[in-house]
């Protein structure tokens, strides 16, 4: 004879958990500790930029009240040792500040057309200067390959029609023969205009 299982219980959360077996526990408390480290990294990450807006604020208004005895403490010798430090906070900001998912949609855009195969390989975000003209925008660096240079033009031509990207220069491009099958390695710079955030 055959076994019949008749269960009647009604099918609820503790119906499931006394059915769960020990693979489907570990992987919901391994669920759970990443949830939490990955908050517990976004909580440390958001820290550190208050940390750094602080710093910056007080190194752009320094205090000149006077302290106990009537005397001014000596900024100007400590702003002018800080410059650099000031100079390379204001461009740590800079480059967490930029459009991130502005430009992810746009290079996502174009990676996804029709006709383009090109590999990103690396971005990285273009120090920019105090002096540079307020209308040319941000730069970004863009390490990509592609089997040939016929992609690779298509890929900057695709670019180049993207409505984001004020400019699209193409800076090198190099054979990587270390790869068996060759494929072409070429760097770009992409401009675009500053986006006003609310």
């Amino acid at each position: 004879m055959n076994r019949l299982e008749l269960d009647f219980a009604p099918r609820n959360l503790r119906f499931w958990s006394a059915r769960a077996r020990l693979p489907v526990w570990v992987a919901l408390v391994g669920a759970m500790l990443a949830l939490g480290a990955g908050l517990w990294a976004l909580a440390a990450v958001r820290a550190e930029r208050l940390s750094l807006q602080e710093t910056l604020a007080r190194a752009a208004h320094p205090s000149t009240t006077p302290v106990q005895g009537g005397a001014t403490p000596a900024v100007t010798g400590a702003l002018h040792t800080d410059a650099a430090k000031v100079q390379a906070m204001n461009q740590a900001l800079l480059a967490l500040n930029r459009p991130w998912s502005e430009l992810w949609d746009a290079l996502e855009r174009v990676s996804s057309a029709r006709g383009v195969e090109v590999a990103i390989l690396e971005m990285r975000p273009e120090a920019t200067t105090s002096d540079q003209e307020p209308g040319i925008g941000q730069g970004l660096r863009l390490l990509a390959e592609a089997k040939d240079s016929a992609h690779m033009l298509d890929f900057v031509s695709q670019l180049r029609g993207e409505p984001f990207f004020r400019s699209v220069v193409l800076m090198s491009h190099q054979i990587y023969a270390q790869d068996p099958n060759r494929p072409l390695r070429f760097e770009l710079n992409l401009r675009w205009t500053q986006i006003a955030h609310d």
